[in-house]
């Protein structure tokens, strides 16, 4: 005969939630539960992507991820934050659910990072885009008042015209509503074409 089943039930003891293993065997058990032999619950737990995968796919991305970030923190902090993205994608490959998502999700990791690389106040960023038609040379102008946007803003505007998402795919890459990212684009670029035109007075 076999062990236990390997179900779990919630009880109130003494006014607190309780969460146990179900002790029957699986005859014996109401939820019908298979034996825990069996491990039923096992395959349910495994990675929709193993390791193996994640590093091939991981190693085509990383091109990719390295331009987004050197665009977002700067190039001397570009590897670390893709590396650190490795780590975070290898300890949590197990919450995703869509293998179709991989790119997306990794992307979504890699953003995040650069936010906290920016929160501890590493600001050395060179895009490499041009936001507006800018006459030569005023280059660094231009990449000084896509600094001064806010973290959100600035992330928008690096994602769609320095590397060429759709809005509703930054929408997905940071969370938000396609509405949301429209209108802070919109409020980015005329806050861009103000700060322009005043530095040319």
């Amino acid at each position: 005969m076999g062990g236990p089943c390997i179900c779990l039930t919630i009880h109130i003891d003494r006014g607190q939630l309780r969460v146990r293993g179900c002790n029957n065997r699986p005859a014996s058990c109401l939820w019908g539960c298979m034996d825990s032999d069996a491990r039923p619950f096992a395959r349910l737990r495994r990675p929709v992507v193993d390791a193996v995968d994640l590093d091939r796919r991981f190693g085509l991305a990383r091109p990719r991820l390295e331009r987004i970030c050197g665009s977002l923190v700067g190039a001397s902090d570009a590897a670390d934050v893709v590396h650190d993205t490795y780590l975070v994608a290898r300890a949590r490959i197990g919450q995703l659910r869509d293998p179709a998502a991989l790119e997306a999700w990794l992307t979504r990791i890699a953003i995040r990072a650069c936010y906290d690389v920016r929160r501890r106040g590493r600001r050395t960023v060179a895009y490499p885009i041009a936001v507006l038609a800018a006459p030569a040379g005023r280059d660094a102008a231009l990449i000084e008042l896509v600094e001064g946007l806010p973290p959100a803003d600035r992330t928008i505007i690096v994602l769609h015209y320095g590397h060429g998402y759709g809005l509703d795919e930054i929408a997905v890459l940071l969370g938000l509503n396609y509405a949301t990212v429209r209108s802070r684009i919109a409020r980015a670029r005329i806050r861009l074409f103000r700060a322009w035109t005043e530095d040319e007075r």
